[in-house]
């Protein structure tokens, strides 16, 4: 009996811990939040963090024109007794983002839409087949000098013989990043919309 004694503390508080634990569950709702404690002040600043790898240069400088319709004009040599021969035909089209310090240091790429604008056929210039036309650039305009009239016109509602000019300035490294007599693969890389 006094075995039993000195064992019945123990046993009294082991099953008043067993009782306890059982008793606690986490099925029970949480109480309600307590009070926002006020802000502690702001930990000092963390060491500097080694720089990111240099990104590829963008296109966000490259300058576009919509599709432009342009007017060719003859280019003649008046001979004596009144004869006029037509040599060739030249056009303008206003560029006053072209200033002479870009026609050295920037490309300028001139593209003729042969077709519509629904059925593009797109030619790179200067082109040099079946007719030839090249674009010189003077500060404020791009000149077009052709063998025949590429004069923009209008059939059935569809404009036929458009021009759009890109300036790529001298900072923007697009030149090995796409084929530039590609239009297609152009139109993509500078997201151009028609």
């Amino acid at each position: 009996m006094k075995k039993l004694r000195s064992f019945l503390p123990y046993a009294l508080i082991l099953s008043a811990v067993v009782m306890f634990m059982v008793s606690c569950s986490k099925d029970g709702e949480p109480g309600p939040a307590g009070a926002q404690g006020p802000a502690g002040q702001t930990g000092p600043q963390g060491p500097k963090g080694d720089p990111g790898a240099k990104g590829d240069t963008g296109t966000a400088n490259v300058i576009y024109s919509a599709w432009l319709d342009v007017g060719f004009q003859p280019d003649t040599v008046h001979y004596p007794g009144g004869v006029i021969d037509t040599v060739g035909w030249f056009a303008g089209i206003p560029v006053t983002k072209l200033t002479t310090d870009m026609i050295g240091k920037c490309d300028v790429k001139v593209y003729l839409n042969m077709n519509t604008a629904a059925n593009p056929q797109v030619l790179p210039l200067p082109f040099y087949g079946s007719f030839t036309i090249f674009p010189q650039l003077i500060p404020g305009y791009i000149y077009l000098t052709s063998d025949v009239r590429l004069s923009t016109v209008t059939s059935n509602g569809s404009k036929y013989y458009q021009y759009r000019y890109i300036l790529i300035p001298g900072g923007v490294a697009a030149r090995s990043a796409v084929d530039w007599n590609n239009y297609d693969a152009v139109k993509a890389y500078l997201n151009l919309v028609d």
